[in-house]
């Protein structure tokens, strides 16, 4: 019986560089949770505060730590190009609205000229910019057209 064919580079990315990179996120919002909100706002501007800031770090944790057993085991679970194409159309949705609040943030700081970014700046907008262009090539069947046959067929 033939097989939903998905390209080797998107299932490396999505069943395995995804939640790597979300496992070590979950792990820094809530065991660094300092460290995280440092990413996006400078200590000199918005210093850690234990009471308002932890409980939403931890809570970014469950969302990240959510999406990574979409990709490390749902995916991985299924072969159906239906739920493969869900769970990239609704993380794109999440990539978008990183990328808004990190233009919000840094509208808010007076950094939008890019001399003005960080080097974390340059990081986080870089690979949500990349994460999100591999999502919408894969939506949009870039390397998926082909099938892709088991053994017997």
């Amino acid at each position: 019986m033939p097989r939903p064919y998905v390209h080797s580079f998107y299932r490396i990315w999505f069943t395995i560089v995804d939640p790597t990179v979300l496992f070590f996120t979950v792990l820094a919002c809530i065991f660094s949770p300092a460290t995280i909100l440092e990413t996006v706002a400078p200590p000199s501007i918005e210093p850690y505060r234990p009471l308002s800031h932890g409980p939403l770090l931890h809570q970014t944790a469950a969302l990240f730590g959510f999406l990574g057993i979409m990709f490390a085991v749902l995916l991985r679970a299924s072969p159906d190009p239906k739920v493969w194409k869900i769970v990239q159309g609704a993380t794109l949705g999440v990539d978008l609205a990183l990328l808004a609040t990190f233009y919000n943030l840094l509208r808010s700081q007076n950094r939008l000229e890019f001399r003005a970014w960080s080097g974390v700046d340059w990081v986080n907008i870089g690979f949500t910019v990349w994460v999100g262009l591999i999502r919408v090539a894969y939506l949009s069947g870039v390397g998926g057209d082909r099938e892709k046959k088991d053994k017997t067929g």
